[in-house]
């Protein structure tokens, strides 16, 4: 089997995966192939991970998918993207992760992993969504080669 990324698929994964209609975005919407084209840039080769065609693929296409959700234009009068930004929590402001909190009563703490203690600010943008948690865990499991590690 020769899987490999490309912008059909990318489209198709769009269409069925996500569950974005074409009333959203058209299939002809340069956008598409600009957040395709992004994300093959952005995730790294000669590291072994192309080596794994179906999970590389898929990683090409939850970090398409990501940018997609940040960075497309709704089309008026529509408003799908900028709807689904809102509820995702995406235009909230986020600088890194809570490990503890605490006020003159009470007070809570959790263990943040030094591999989650390290992420840049992309990496929390892309954490925003579900599409872009996906390509995290996926790039974290390549260790400390991609960065994500100490």
């Amino acid at each position: 089997m020769n899987v490999r990324p490309t912008l059909d698929g990318f489209i198709r994964f769009v269409r069925g995966v996500m569950g974005v209609p074409d009333t959203a975005i058209a299939d002809s919407d340069p956008t598409l192939e600009c957040c395709y084209q992004s994300a093959l840039e952005l995730i790294p080769k000669g590291m072994g991970l192309e080596s794994l065609p179906i999970i590389y693929t898929n990683t090409v296409y939850n970090a398409g998918g990501s940018l997609l959700l940040r960075y497309a234009i709704d089309t008026a009068p529509g408003t799908y993207f900028s709807d689904l930004r809102k509820r995702l929590g995406m235009n909230d402001a986020v600088y890194g992760l809570v490990n503890s909190a605490a006020d003159q009563g009470t007070s809570g703490s959790m263990t943040v992993s030094d591999a989650l203690s390290n992420l840049t600010l992309a990496d929390l943008m892309m954490m925003q969504d579900p599409y872009g948690r996906a390509v995290i865990a996926v790039l974290m499991e390549m260790g400390s080669l991609w960065g994500y590690t100490p």
